[in-house]
């Protein structure tokens, strides 16, 4: 058996895949502004730093700056708490993996993680989503790392 679906010429790989993604994308689509705006935030460090890995300290910078730039009200820098409960959503999720399952003694804020998601597949999720348009624009100048 080669696995393949005759019906939709592809394997079970590749659909097991396309479900994974849908069902990715119907989560980020429903998610608060923090969560995707966290999101980008890491996805810029990811692109950036060529898929090294990040912690939460890193992804704070990276939102405090744009907000500092943007000057915007609409987005104000959460506390410390709400921003380690999104992110928390976003490892429940599978959306955000840890690097590793022995950091019991590390910080939450200092744990390495990785995108589990593509970082063009998120931009497209992104564009999707009921953001503020400064958000959305600082989610396109992410490609610009890729």
């Amino acid at each position: 058996s080669s696995g393949i679906n005759a019906e939709y010429g592809e394997t079970f790989e590749e659909r097991l895949v396309g479900y994974f993604k849908d069902s990715v994308s119907v989560m980020i689509r429903s998610m608060s502004k923090l969560e995707c705006s966290l999101l980008i935030a890491m996805a810029r460090l990811s692109a950036r730093h060529a898929n090294q890995p990040f912690n939460l300290e890193m992804v704070l910078y990276e939102y405090k700056e744009f907000v500092t730039f943007e000057g915007s009200k609409l987005n104000a820098i959460p506390n410390r708490d709400l921003a380690v409960r999104a992110v928390e959503k976003l490892v429940q999720c599978q959306i955000v993996r840890n690097l590793s399952t022995r950091q019991g003694k590390v910080q939450k804020e200092y744990r390495q993680m990785y995108l589990n998601v593509d970082i063009m597949d998120l931009m497209n999720i992104i564009k999707a989503c009921n953001l503020p348009s400064s958000v959305q624009k600082w989610a396109q100048s992410t490609l610009m790392f890729t």
